[in-house]
């Protein structure tokens, strides 16, 4: 890391060229070729997608979008309301790959009882992903104009979600300027400011770009762009950072800068490398969900992270080269505050560590009553075409009326027709079901049961009717029946996610441990990090719970528990690379303890409140994963920072002693083979304390 470091610092103007021009490249070509973002969930072999093959063979391809139109000045279908939604059904047929337009006729076929919400059926010619954003601009764009003087209408299904707005990183920028003012407090210094956000800054824009293009070579959900800028961000003013800190630091002791950088390069580069590693992996771990959906998210959270620590370690030099010399270094001063805790959590640790996991459990109750699921589109954005649409089914038809399920099943026998309808029957208690319809033609072999259920799509009871319509399916007889249709693809995809937790946690915290355990050349410490991520995981849950309500999106514990993972091993590795160093020079556990969070503790807790900043500014963007990832994450990394790593972490390494130290002897390299004995100047019973 020093060559590398010492070249960039050296070679300055060459290296922020290099910088400069890759950020335009990626730019440039990300413009003219555009983003292919898809959010399909593709789910093979779940039932909800073996009953969407059946309809497309047929004959029932084509998204089907449902237009809701409510009149809050009289009857919908009588008068100027009439006349007005009918104008709306002709610009509905002149909409791009529009098939039919049905539902107003006369009468109209579905008029709420009250006469107040109509509902009209808009076929397209092909799905809602073939379609993509243009023709759902398009449909959303006519639908909106149909409001006003007392007339209300929206659009629910598949190509109306497409509609909602773009990514917006506007609220990126309050978070950097909330971060720069803790900069500037922090270090009193303008070049210390600017520094770490245009390094930031120029990492993150290059590798949104590069996401847009890896778009169009895999499966990457819109979202993507909005958790690629936050991770991005946070981790990328972070890791300059810690390099300015340590540099800072040189320049206090006497040192030139370029010595100076040299040593920062051989410590703190070093860390930012092996934290942004230990992220990627964690944020990699999401690949063994096996989910398309999912890996677009985990690839473009990776490759914002890579970016970011390539720029800490190669730009930042190079600015530091170009405008460290403005750069106003304060005396360095003694531990204050940060000495006084050192030393009261090393002598009492038991207490410490008590008042720590009684906060950490107390944040993690709410996570008891998890349930994951997509939440209804009443949650969405208020305003947006598809929030309008669930509020006006709600009041016109009920609260199921936004989530139909689909009972489709493929007729074999002559008998098979008289099944349907004792399915039918055994339905209608629970749900409000139609006619059977029988695909392609009234004498199809695919029959079609929609059934309404009486609650939202997002209550539990919605989805304990799902198992119970499969099991009263089961228990009529007759040809296999299949749940299609939205609630039941949400439910099939919560089902499949919770159902490779497991093996997801096994390989981020595996995977964890031992790069950390590679890191340090130690066993406890990759052990015990790895516990108090667990906690501060189901802390961060829990809050996430308590804050937003239920359900929880399926994918956002996944993408918290890897992020969350990733991110507070970098304090792990700062905070334990200082205590470490210290005790490689001589310095008992104690000792190395005191002086490691000393050293960091001001440094990690600065570090943690201007990342929680850059988080805490993405909860208030109109997507509510969004919201739930920038609230849970900053709450997160303050927990982490402030609870775990400068009170836990330190109240357990003293319990643990020399412990902390230990590794196989057979796999520890020379160099890094640590002193045995104390130093001769310890105070008598302090280095047999800390071996206890």
């Amino acid at each position: 890391m020093v060559r590398v470091a010492s070249w960039c610092f050296r070679r300055a103007p060459w290296v922020l060229v290099l910088w400069l021009a890759a950020l335009g490249a990626l730019g440039f070509a990300a413009q003219r070729s555009g983003a292919a973002y898809r959010d399909t969930v593709a789910l093979p072999a779940a039932d909800s997608s073996v009953a969407a093959d059946l309809l497309r063979g047929a004959g029932a391809s084509g998204t089907e979008e449902s237009v809701v139109v409510g009149s809050s000045t009289g009857p919908v279908d009588a008068g100027s309301a009439r006349a007005r939604v009918g104008e709306l059904v002709g610009r509905l047929r002149d909409v791009s790959h529009v098939v039919s337009v049905a539902g107003w006729g006369t009468p109209p076929a579905r008029v709420s009882a009250d006469h107040r919400v109509a509902v009209l059926t808009v076929r397209f010619d092909a799905e809602a992903e073939t379609l993509g954003q243009p023709v759902a601009d398009e449909l959303a764009g006519v639908v909106r104009d149909a409001g006003g003087n007392g007339l209300t209408a929206g659009v629910s299904g598949q190509l109306a979600e497409l509609s909602a707005a773009p990514p917006d990183l506007g609220n990126a920028a309050i978070g950097l300027v909330a971060a720069a003012i803790v900069l500037l407090v922090t270090f009193g210094s303008l070049t210390c400011v600017v520094l770490p956000v245009l390094t930031a800054s120029v990492s993150v824009g290059c590798a949104l770009a590069a996401v847009a293009l890896l778009s169009h070579l895999m499966t990457i959900p819109r979202i993507s762009t909005e958790i690629a800028a936050l991770l991005g961000l946070g981790v990328g003013v972070d890791y300059a950072l810690f390099v300015l800190t340590r540099y800072r630091q040189g320049i206090q002791d006497g040192l030139a800068a370029e010595q100076a950088l040299a040593a920062a390069a051989s410590t703190s580069c070093r860390s930012v490398v092996f934290a942004g590693v230990t992220v990627c992996v964690s944020l990699l771990g999401m690949l063994t969900v096996g989910m398309a959906f999912l890996n677009g998210i985990a690839v473009a959270a990776a490759v914002s992270v890579l970016l970011t620590m390539v720029a800490a370690v190669t730009l930042f030099p190079a600015l530091l080269r170009l405008l460290g010399k403005r750069m106003k270094v304060r005396p360095a001063t003694t531990g204050g505050f940060w000495s006084r805790l050192a030393h009261s959590v090393t002598a009492r640790p038991a207490p410490y560590a008590a008042a720590a996991v009684l906060v950490i459990a107390a944040l993690s109750l709410p996570m008891s009553g998890l349930r994951l699921g997509v939440p209804g589109a009443h949650l969405d954005p208020p305003g947006s075409v598809t929030e309008v649409a669930a509020n006006l089914l709600e009041d016109g038809f009920g609260s199921g009326s936004d989530g139909p399920v689909l009972l489709v099943s493929q007729l074999t026998g002559e008998g098979d027709r008289a099944s349907v309808e004792a399915l039918r029957a055994a339905v209608l208690p629970r749900a409000e079901v139609g006619e059977a319809a029988y695909l392609p033609s009234p004498d199809g072999p695919v029959a079609v049961l929609t059934a309404v259920p009486k609650t939202a799509p997002d209550d539990p009871a919605t989805t304990d009717l799902l198992a119970w319509l499969r099991s009263t399916a089961t228990a009529v007889g007759g040809p296999p029946v299949h749940l299609g249709g939205a609630v039941a693809t949400q439910a099939d995809f919560s089902a499949a996610i919770a159902g490779r937790l497991p093996l997801f946690l096994l390989s981020v915290v595996g995977l964890s441990v031992l790069v950390l355990a590679w890191v340090f050349r130690s066993v406890l410490i990759p052990l015990t990090a790895a516990v108090m991520n667990l906690l501060t995981a189901a802390a961060t849950t829990g809050v996430v719970v308590w804050v937003f309500g239920q359900p929880v999106e399926p994918y956002l514990p996944v993408f918290l528990f890897a992020g969350l993972f990733g991110l507070s091993m970098d304090y792990e590795v700062f905070l334990i690379s200082r205590m470490q160093e210290q005790w490689r020079r001589g310095s008992d556990t104690r000792a190395a303890i005191v002086s490691g969070l000393v050293a960091t503790g001001r440094t990690i807790t600065a570090a943690a409140l201007i990342m929680a900043l850059v988080f805490f500014s993405f909860a208030f963007a109109d997507a509510r994963v969004v919201r739930e990832a920038g609230a849970g994450l900053a709450v997160a990394v303050l927990l982490d920072a402030a609870l775990i790593r400068c009170v836990l972490v330190p109240a357990v390494m003293i319990r643990l002693g020399r412990a902390n130290w230990w590794f196989p002897r057979r796999l520890r390299s020379r160099e890094h083979h640590p002193p045995e004995t104390a130093p001769p100047d310890d105070k008598p019973g302090e280095h047999a304390y800390a071996d206890r």
